[in-house]
């Protein structure tokens, strides 16, 4: 299924979803870490980890890869948290070697919209900022990949669908 609205390569990259949950539930798939890493991901519970410390000015950090010498994922701060309807956040991707190099993208940002519509919740995402074409390009497979793994993960703990 295509969640992605936008235009391929356009900024911002715009996402949206009916997901037959409540918005308490599907607020909680983007901030227990334990949910997030059953749907974040290449392919849904594929995350090493994911840290989140879930207020105004708190980091969050979702580690795809990990080896002794070299890890990678995103990485950002929340700017606002309004439970049940609104969530925003800098993203930052960042891959990390053992000597010390660290590579990241620069700070783009990721807004949430919540709302009920029946008895499930309307998500609209907004991913703007970034500057790198390819990375659009990359980041918006990304949200079509990681929607729809929100949309089994919610349905393996709660019974949500989508439409």
């Amino acid at each position: 299924m295509e969640f992605v609205k936008s235009e391929p390569g356009a900024d911002p990259i715009i996402v949206e979803a009916y997901i037959d949950a409540s918005p308490a539930d599907v607020f909680r798939a983007w901030t227990d870490p334990n949910i997030v890493k059953r749907w974040f991901g290449p392919e849904p519970n594929t995350l090493v980890s994911a840290t989140i410390d879930l207020r105004v000015g708190g980091a969050w950090c979702f580690l795809e890869h990990q080896t002794g010498t070299h890890s990678s994922g995103f990485r950002g701060e929340y700017i606002v948290i309004e439970p049940e309807r609104r969530l925003v956040f800098s993203w930052v991707k960042f891959t990390t070697r053992a000597i010390g190099e660290r590579a990241s993208t620069q700070p783009s940002r990721v807004e949430i919209s919540l709302s009920t519509n029946g008895t499930g919740t309307d998500l609209h995402l907004t991913h703007s900022g970034i500057i790198d074409n390819e990375m659009r390009h990359g980041f918006a497979r990304g949200w079509n990949v990681g929607i729809g793994g929100m949309l089994v993960a919610l349905s393996n703990i709660g019974g949500s669908t989508h439409r």
